[in-house]
């Protein structure tokens, strides 16, 4: 610092020079460590500019300059931005008064970069660090080589290009840096030079991670052990180069990977730690760096008590950092941490709050900051592992994401760059798993092979990128069959092995792949005796799993497969034991993640099928209950409607599973749960958990609970693995079986690939089992495809009436196959109530529902007594247009006594139509309607103000006391055009939204067929119910109605009218 600036004169004068020099010595106790005095200094400072009048221009820029590096140091201390700026201000007119040739230009040129770099530092704002380093440059070219200012100057010049290659990753910053470092070392005499070795050393270790070059990082820790040697024991600066120390050989580790290095890099750190009090400002630092090494040493050795004492640290430093700039940094720390602990445990609460930490971080690295792409990727790799847990497209397309921003932050050289591009491949490779796109798990691949470029080859995380190159070359050999892709697996996962020590966390993932490619390399006629490597790898893999790792779960799936494997070669009945032993046993606990479970459940129930095995039912329930987990727990509405679908046979093999093997009770059970599962998803939009944590905070944390002990329970299971039902739920279901069938025999009808038959329910006894045996599911699937080309021209023009008669040959030959089929299709159960018997015209009473459950809910109201049901007196017909024939019809053929309200034009509001429909018994609809055949409680009724969609009707339905008896869709609506799915057609929809009965269409027919077969129909009703209205009699009247409008109505437009309800 410069010395005061003396003046002389009269006494005025000389009290300005006291003044002065009195700022100087507060100034420098400040600097000694007296933080009270820096005010009062800056108090004199800005005192004496303000009374001063005859000073010297020299003197002033002096005062000028004393009072900026004053103002510097407050800012540091104290973090006042006003203090910073009045700083930049005096330095600039210091500079003014010191024009170029001034001899004490450089230092205050040397002053204010030094202000810039500071103001770097905190804001990142690269033009700052642009004009210190110019600023610097200089000063130093103004410097005398004998200066003693000029090794100070050297070291903030290196530096100011040392923040800038940190900040731009620019290599020649980095070998500036070193060249000025090593000047200052070897210009200083041996006292001095501690902190420019220090400083050296950790150049070194910069450019050694961006050239991999070992001998940089052996140098560096050489000036490192230097820097050490020449400290006193005590000095303030042994701290800094212990960390120094300890980082040159924490890295060493990393690219060499020797325990020694770990453990000496353990060492130092905690030495740095001891030398910090709780109140040191370092203290969170050295937390956060000791921490790091346990975690590297847990990753390396396996021990979970370094993975506690991390995760203990990280916690620690998070909270001491708190408001303070590196808090970011502790939180994706501790973030990765918390993965690592749910990859160990499964905890899913470990992965919950391990994502809360990194999106925090994220909140307080905005763009551009520095550790911004660090934090992105931990979040992505979070994200990763729930998509893995739960299935959530959306998780995986974030994560992708984050990963491809961080990559795009991250220049070819950079050193996290491969990290990063393992982590993208490892992503796409579970995204490949769920939709199989072969695309993906080519980029998957590339991404592998595109990072172990950029990995030198004895990098700590080398054999990872390999596993999991092989684990990605497994995956397409087993898609495409190349033997190419399953020796080059074999390759790599080998390397990967060899470079896993024993008690590695990554060796048991290298072993369970070594097993899983030798599998496939194993050929029917080769010697058994090769099978034992992989149950060799099998055990070593399952041995250094600690109860409840994640991995587990796949390890039993894989040693199954195995005894499967053998069990086919030898036929030894011990090997199948053994194989569905494992099978139960990965159904035991649910540590691996509920959809792997799932994954694990389906092999179940196929190996069981192939070898037609005792378990199966047991498999096909365990794969039920686990299905409607996975169901419960998705949050997209896409992925539900994606997993019901792609599993809708599941309940219908299960049904069959159960009848071969005589339980038709137990068929029953599960073909009404899958059904009620298919249904209901097909119905909601939305999940159980997403309406409960619409409901506030209080909903969420009910939500997370639910999860949390979900988790909990499935962990908890035993073996039984849904191998036995409580006796009180059979007995509920046979009472639900009574009920059902308390007005008569209810048919259970069931189509699968392996048969087709059909259960008749009875109020009392057991259910009865009618085989269909000449039916296939592929003549339904026939049938079905046949039926839909003919009704998709229904309306059109059919002159010939050739259409008419390939319908009806369709239904003859239904109708020879089996008096009723799977109600799986229900255009095909439409045909079947359309068949008449060829020389009878006698009407049937039969009704369509989707479930025993829905059933029940249809005589929600309904006495099971003989008592007479009252009847209806009042019906609402609704018409959103002027055109009102339909409901001038309806006046025709009611009976006086019904009350009939109209609802039409502009009064077709949705208040008053939504104010009918909670009121009214009785709704007849005439106006158009739009349907959604993918989220069918979206579809809607247009009005006159808004729509009115399903899922609206549903939540008033679900309000009232007695739900609404009967709805008839007078409208048009139009069909899905699908055929491998069940739909979900407005009649349907409108009964599960509420109503008891709905009759209506299936597919569009004309608006006249319409209105004739709705009079027709209402005509009946009346007749039936002895001139009143009677829901009771609604199915016996549409049948009867479809006969007594025949002539004239082609046949495909009568038989799209269906009853669904009681």
């Amino acid at each position: 610092m410069s010395k005061p600036p003396i003046v002389s004169g009269d006494f005025a004068s000389q009290g300005i020079d006291e003044l002065l020099q009195r700022a100087h010595r507060l100034y420098t106790k400040a600097l000694q460590g007296s933080p009270s005095d820096l005010d009062f200094a800056i108090a004199h400072y800005r005192g004496t500019l303000a009374v001063i009048s005859n000073l010297s221009s020299d003197a002033y820029s002096q005062l000028l300059g004393d009072l900026a590096n004053a103002l510097v140091v407050r800012f540091q201390q104290q973090g006042s931005r006003a203090d910073l700026a009045c700083a930049m201000e005096c330095h600039l007119s210091g500079l003014t008064l010191r024009p170029i040739g001034h001899p004490m230009r450089m230092i205050t040129l040397m002053d204010f970069a030094t202000a810039l770099l500071i103001r770097f530092k905190e804001d990142s704002t690269l033009n700052d660090i642009h004009l210190a380093i110019d600023n610097f440059a200089a000063a130093l070219s103004l410097c005398p080589f004998e200066h003693p200012a000029r090794c100070a100057l050297i070291m903030k010049y290196a530096s100011a290009l040392y923040s800038r290659f940190e900040y731009c990753g620019d290599a020649e910053d980095v070998e500036r840096a070193i060249e000025q470092y090593q000047t200052v070392v070897d210009l200083s005499p041996p006292h001095e030079r501690p902190a420019p070795l220090n400083n050296l050393a950790n150049a070194l270790q910069s450019r050694f991670q961006q050239s991999h070059e070992l001998k940089d990082l052996e140098l560096s820790i050489q000036q490192s052990f230097a820097a050490l040697h020449l400290l006193p024991t005590h000095h303030h600066d042994r701290r800094q180069t212990l960390r120094t120390l300890a980082s040159g050989f924490f890295e060493r580790f990393r690219h060499k990977g020797e325990a020694v290095d770990l453990e000496t890099a353990r060492r130092y750190y905690q030495a740095v730690l001891e030398l910090c009090s709780q109140e040191n400002p370092y203290h969170t630092l050295a937390l956060n760096n000791l921490a790091d090494v346990l975690l590297a040493r847990f990753k390396h050795q396996g021990d979970p008590i370094d993975l506690d004492l991390a995760i203990g640290h990280y916690r620690t430093a998070c909270i001491h950092s708190e408001g303070q700039p590196d808090h970011g940094m502790h939180l994706d720390h501790l973030g990765n941490a918390q993965l690592l602990q749910f990859r160990q445990c499964g905890d899913m609460s470990d992965l919950h709050r391990a994502i809360e930490n990194h999106t925090l971080a994220l909140e307080l690295h905005p763009l551009g900051h520095q550790r911004r792409p660090a934090t992105m990727a931990a979040l992505a790799s979070c994200l990763d592992a729930r998509f893995e847990q739960q299935g959530e497209l959306a998780d995986l397309k974030t994560a992708l994401n984050c990963y491809n921003d961080a990559l795009a932050s991250c220049p070819q050289e950079h050193p996290r760059r491969p990290g990063i591009l393992n982590n993208i491949a490892s992503a796409l490779e579970m995204y490949f798993r769920q939709y199989k796109d072969l695309n993906e798990l080519n980029r998957c691949i590339t991404y592998y092979r595109e990072a172990l470029e950029l990995y030198p080859a004895t990098h700590v995380d080398r054999p990872i990128t390999l596993t999991g190159l092989a684990c990605a070359l497994l995956s397409r050999f087993e898609l495409l069959g190349d033997e190419f892709d399953l020796d080059q697996a074999l390759l790599h996962c080998t390397v990967a092995l060899d470079a896993h020590p024993l008690g590695h966390p990554a060796r048991p993932t290298a072993l369970l792949t070594m097993a899983r490619i030798r599998r496939f390399r194993f050929l029917p006629w080769d010697d058994t005796k090769k099978l034992d490597d992989v149950f060799e790898h099998l055990r070593a893999a399952k041995d250094a799993c600690q109860s409840g790792h994640s991995l587990l779960l796949d390890i039993h799936a894989e040693l199954s497969m195995i005894h499967f494997l053998r069990y086919l070669v030898l036929q030894h009945s011990m090997d199948l034991k053994e194989a569905f032993g494992y099978h139960e046993l990965s159904m035991a606990f649910g540590s691996g993640g509920i959809w792997a479970a799932f994954r694990a459940s389906l092999y179940w129930v196929q190996s069981a099928e192939m070898f037609r095995h005792s378990s199966v039912v047991d498999a096909y329930r365990t794969a039920l209950r686990l299905l409607d987990r996975c169901i419960t727990v998705a949050k997209a509405p896409e992925l539900r409607q994606e997993l019901t679908k792609r599993h809708a046979e599941l309940m219908l093999d299960a049904f069959s599973a159960a009848i071969r093997h005589r339980q038709p009770d137990i068929a029953v059970e599960m073909l009404e749960q899958g059904r009620l599962l298919l249904w209901t998803q097909l119905a909601l939009h939305r999940s159980i958990l997403d309406d409960l944590r619409s409901c506030g905070e209080q909903g969420i944390r009910l939500a997370d609970d639910f999860e949390h002990f979900s988790h909990q329970i499935e962990r908890g299971r035993r073996r039984q693995s849904g191998r036995e039902s409580p006796q009180h739920h059979k007995e509920l279901q046979k009472q639900r079986d009574a009920k059902a069938a308390i007005d008569g025999p209810v048919i259970v009808v069931n189509a699968s690939y392996y048969l087709c038959n059909a259960i008749i329910i009875f109020t009392t006894g057991q259910p009865a089992l009618v085989p269909l045996p000449k039916v296939t599911l592929a003549d339904v699937a026939r049938l079905a495809a046949l039926f839909h080309d003919i009704v998709r021209y229904s309306g059109d023009p059919d002159p010939g009436r050739d259409r008419e008669r390939r319908l009806i040959d369709l239904l003859t030959e239904l109708w020879d196959l089996v008096l009723y089929i799977s109600s799986y299709t229900p255009t095909l159960l439409s045909l079947i109530k359309s068949r008449r018997t060829k020389n009878s015209t006698i009407p049937r009473r039969s009704s369509f529902a989707p479930s025993l459950t829905n059933f029940l809910k249809g005589r929600k109201g309904k006495p099971l007594t003989s008592t007479p049901v009252l009847a209806s007196s009042t019906i609402t017909a609704i018409c959103s247009n002027e055109r009102t024939d339909g409901i001038d019809m309806l006046r025709t053929v009611l009976p006086l006594t019904c009350i009939m309200t109209r609802i039409i034009g502009a009064n077709a509001t949705h208040e008053h139509v939504i104010h009918a429909i909670r009121e009214q018994p009785w709704i007849h609809f005439a106006s158009s309607a739009e349907s959604n055949f993918d989220l069918p409680f979206e579809s809607h009724f247009p009005l006159n103000d808004k729509p009115m969609s399903l899922l609206e009707i549903a939540q008033v339905l679900a309000e009232v006391e007695r739900p609404p008896e009967f709805a008839f869709l007078s409208v048009s609506h139009g069909s899905s055009g699908r055929e491998e799915h069940e739909t979900m057609h407005f009649p349907h929809a409108l009964h599960i939204a509420g109503f008891q009965s709905v009759v209506g269409t299936m597919w569009a027919v004309d608006e006249e067929v319409t209105r004739r077969i709705a009079s027709a129909f209402y005509h009946s009703v009346v007749v039936e119910s002895r001139g009143a209205m009677n829901n009771a009699n609604v199915a016996k009247a549409l049948s009867q109605s479809l006969q007594m409008v025949e002539e004239g109505i082609p046949l495909e437009q009568r038989i799209a009218f269906v009853h669904v309800g009681v």
